[in-house]
């Protein structure tokens, strides 16, 4: 499904984790987590490029290691999708989850894809975290 969404300009490479992981969501709401995230990567190569789409597991103790977010100890499955794009600032970056913020021009797009997938991964007890490279 994801190779129609994203065009013959654009390769999706998928990594799965070595072994199965579970999470408590609405299996919907999981595949539209992915669909945003895969066509907010699409759009922001606007000469294709590549989309990796990944699962791992992390353990998270319960240190704080000052390298992400507080995190309940536990096992947690993680989603990962990266691109080949034009990156974005951190100006931009602070900006990405907020309902009808958008990039593109008028008519283009909602600004509501990241919002979402915010909103939904909160929604289930998860976190998201983003980060990005302009110019690469």
């Amino acid at each position: 499904m994801l190779h129609r969404v994203v065009g013959e300009a654009v390769t999706i490479r998928v990594a799965p984790a070595p072994t199965e992981l579970f999470v408590r969501a609405d299996p919907n709401q999981v595949e539209q987590v992915l669909m945003n995230l895969v066509v907010n990567a699409r759009d922001a190569m606007e000469r294709g490029g590549t989309i990796e789409v990944r699962t791992r597991a992390r353990h998270v103790d319960g240190t704080p290691d000052g390298s992400g977010p507080n995190l309940a100890p536990g096992d947690w499955a993680v989603l990962e999708v990266e691109d080949t794009g034009i990156g974005m600032s951190a100006e931009l970056l602070g900006r990405v989850f907020e309902p009808f913020f958008t990039t593109k021009g008028v008519g283009e797009g909602t600004g509501l894809g990241l919002s979402m997938v915010y909103g939904l991964v909160q929604q289930n007890g998860g976190h998201v975290e983003l980060g990005s490279v302009p110019g690469l």
